[in-house]
């Protein structure tokens, strides 16, 4: 293909010169597509982010618990802006209801084996440990003092 039209095809272009950028291809539905992400797909974005995160973090209850709130909020206000539920938004959706189940499900698991757990006297110790250094008492003082509630 000769680009400099120095041939027989310049009474085609009538002796102009050729220009590779600019040969109205501007006009080709190709090079109008639009260059910037749709609008309204943030609040998607961020409940994926959150579910994703949510849902990675769902052993740390007090980090997915909040995260997954989120993730599902988003995924809301993602859906009262009236656009098109995309895969993001899905996804969102999706990871933080699971995050969220998984952290619940663990904060009522660990609520219900307490005190099954703090009859055990391996564990008791520890526990008192725990609470004697971060208190300055064990468990049951701590419990009687400031929920007025007796263990033994």
């Amino acid at each position: 293909m000769d680009y400099n039209h120095n041939g027989s095809n310049d009474q085609n272009h009538d002796n102009q010169q050729w220009d590779r950028w600019d040969s109205n291809a501007s006009h080709s539905s190709y090079y109008n597509q639009p260059t910037h992400r749709p609008y309204g797909q943030r609040f998607a974005l961020a409940s994926g982010i959150c579910g994703i995160l949510s849902l990675s973090t769902c052993c740390f209850v007090v980090v997915s618990l909040p995260l997954a709130a989120l993730g599902v909020l988003f995924a809301v206000l993602a859906w009262r802006k009236g656009r098109k539920m995309s895969n993001t938004w899905v996804a969102g959706v999706l990871f933080s209801c699971i995050g969220l189940t998984c952290a619940v499900s663990l904060l009522i698991y660990s609520l219900a084996m307490m005190p099954i757990l703090l009859k055990n006297e391996a564990f008791r110790s520890q526990f008192d440990r725990m609470t004697e250094q971060m208190y300055g008492m064990d468990f049951a003082e701590f419990l009687e003092e400031f929920y007025g509630y007796s263990i033994e």
